[in-house]
């Protein structure tokens, strides 16, 4: 049985019968204060999509972060190894005289500066760091898609990337793991809300087979359309993301009648080969990035209880 510990997302209730074992935190370059819980928790470091002012106390003084920002106020992240001394600096005032945190989640740089081989470079300095001060705290990436970021797109988005920075971890002796993000990876591959096949499907799956060792964690959310017509991401539920329903369209009615149509029938291939993807005996971090509605994610946790996925 696929065995995924849940992790609480902002503000969002799990379903009732389901405690969360630890809580995310942010901790972005422009977080004023935070708030670490008595119990287990994540840090979710800076992700470089919105424009940060960098006026926190915690960012005070950090020059070579700072001085890496480009026009527009988008920050690069592992810049260079004096990035990375400032980025230790601003952790260690984060984390205080708390207890350490169980996960630490960071985000790659873009490639207009970096590469893998670069990154791992860098980031070698600053696993050799956190894991020596804390050492029971894992540290885990993020493939990422998508930014305001103009003069690069990130060095770990598609499939290529995620299988060539594995190699590098195990050529390095790295304890660096993913928290795979399944609706960026399959944005970053040309599929999204509305193009969904069984084929494309199963082929992102087959591939993830090979790295499935690197991954301690998924990140799990929905799609819906917006009143504009757009694509609301962190939203909705896998129905509506696989059917394409409108944000407004996700009731409980609707998603019983959708279910005797195709998207049923692509939504059970999609968490068939997640469960076999993550069916190897190790346990995982769940991360439900839903910015709806809690009613929402208890959608998405169902779906997943109903297929087989015990959150523990």
């Amino acid at each position: 049985m696929v065995k995924l510990i849940p992790v609480k997302y902002w503000n969002k209730s799990y379903p009732r019968e389901i405690t969360p074992k630890l809580i995310e935190v942010p901790a972005h370059f422009d977080v004023k204060d935070i708030q670490i819980p008595r119990y287990s928790y994540s840090l979710h470091t800076e992700y470089s999509y919105y424009p940060r002012k960098f006026n926190s106390k915690f960012t005070d003084g950090l020059f070579f972060i700072k001085n890496s920002v480009i026009a527009g106020g988008i920050p690069k992240l592992w810049y260079d190894e004096d990035w990375v001394s400032d980025f230790q600096l601003f952790l260690t005032r984060l984390i205080g005289e708390n207890h350490p945190p169980e996960i630490v989640e960071i985000h790659p740089p873009y490639n207009d500066y970096s590469n893998i081989e670069r990154f791992i470079e860098i980031y070698s300095i600053f696993e050799h760091w956190i894991l020596e001060k804390y050492p029971k705290t894992n540290i885990v990436i993020e493939n990422r898609y998508g930014s305001r970021y103009s003069k690069g797109d990130f060095i770990i988005s598609k499939l290529e990337d995620m299988i060539e920075i594995t190699g590098e971890i195990e050529k390095n002796k790295l304890k660096l793991r993913f928290v795979l993000d399944l609706p960026q990876l399959f944005t970053a591959e040309g599929i999204d809300i509305g193009s969904f096949t069984k084929a494309n499907i199963s082929y992102i799956f087959e591939k993830l087979m090979d790295i499935r060792a690197f991954i301690s964690g998924i990140h799990i959310w929905g799609k819906c359309y917006g009143k504009n017509g757009g694509v609301a991401a962190h939203a909705g539920t896998l129905d509506s993301y696989f059917f394409g329903l409108s944000c407004d369209e996700i009731t409980f009615r609707t998603l019983s009648l959708i279910n005797r149509v195709q998207s049923r029938d692509i939504k059970d291939h999609f968490l068939k080969n997640l469960y076999n993807l993550l069916d190897d005996g190790k346990v995982r971090y769940f991360v439900p990035e839903v910015n709806s509605k809690s009613e929402h994610l208890h959608i998405i946790v169902k779906d997943m209880i109903e297929y087989g996925f015990e959150f523990v």
